[in-house]
């Protein structure tokens, strides 16, 4: 039997002992970490599962070339670890811990069976470099779901920043506040054609009183945006537009003559015959 055997069967033997090891010097921060020390007996289990299950891979990973099993466990720890919202450095530091109670088992192993020093320093280094390997796995797989997450949340957010509220038949406001970016420009442009076309919309009130700053790329883009709803028989009114808004339009050249403006939005309603309820 090869060293590599030996080793192998001996961290699968001793799997209990490490979990068991690591689970009694892991760093539970705060009772909120699913690290802690006081969790129920179910994560701890989940915590169990996982560490024998880890152990397993790396076992193998001395007798095989290739585990895809290594890449399944690093990716799916990884998006379980972000899905709960368990920060990185935080599972980065358990990976250490874990580190250093499997070493402690390896040096055991290296005593007991008399390893040669140059045996010995190419074993752990094997260890070691596939559990690099599996913590780049995990971090990337981390990443990436929380990149994933954000970019879902960044899109509610741009739904939510740019409703379109029907008023009567036909007729539907689109309220902008805060800075218009070129991102949420673009988003824009994506959500009022999309919207308009779904809630039939024919006159769309663009209500600018809560925007105060816009630059060269942007105002040029609420142009697209107008000239694209208009292609699509869109009859677009600009409203509440602040003079420090329009000073701005007017030095950066961009011209909406074809548009009809408005003071404010119930002026605009009223052109629409859309007045208030007194």
């Amino acid at each position: 039997m090869t060293a590599n055997e030996q080793l192998k069967n001996y961290l699968l033997e001793n799997s209990d002992t490490i979990t068991e090891k690591w689970l009694s010097v892991r760093r539970g921060e705060d009772d909120s970490s699913i690290y802690s020390n006081h969790m129920p007996q179910k994560i701890v289990k989940e915590l169990i599962d996982s560490n024998h299950e880890l152990i397993r891979v790396i076992a193998n990973s001395l007798s095989l070339e290739h585990d895809k099993n290594l890449e399944t466990w690093s990716s799916e720890a990884g998006e379980r670890r972000a899905r709960i919202d368990i920060g990185l450095t935080r599972s980065i530091s358990q990976f250490n811990v874990f580190r250093d109670v499997l070493w402690d088992c390896l040096e055991r192993f290296f005593l007991e069976n008399k390893m040669e020093i140059a045996e010995a320093i190419k074993l752990g280094r094997k260890v070691d470099t596939t559990l690099d390997g599996i913590i780049e796995g995990f971090s990337a797989s981390y990443s990436a779901y929380t990149v994933k997450r954000m970019r879902s949340q960044q899109e509610m957010i741009d739904e939510l920043s740019t409703p379109i509220i029907t008023i009567t038949d036909g007729v539907a406001v689109l309220p902008l506040i805060g800075d218009i970016d070129t991102h949420r420009a673009k988003k824009l442009m994506e959500h009022s054609l999309r919207e308009s076309s779904q809630k039939e919309v024919n006159c769309l009130i663009v209500d600018l009183s809560g925007v105060l700053v816009v630059d060269t790329m942007v105002a040029q883009e609420l142009f697209k945006i107008i000239d694209a709803l208009e292609l699509t028989g869109v009859e677009v009114s600009l409203t509440g537009m602040m003079p420090e808004l329009a000073h701005s339009i007017v030095t950066l050249g961009i011209r909406f003559d074809h548009v009809k403006m408005y003071n404010n939005l119930m002026q605009a309603l009223k052109e629409f015959g859309i007045a208030r309820m007194e």
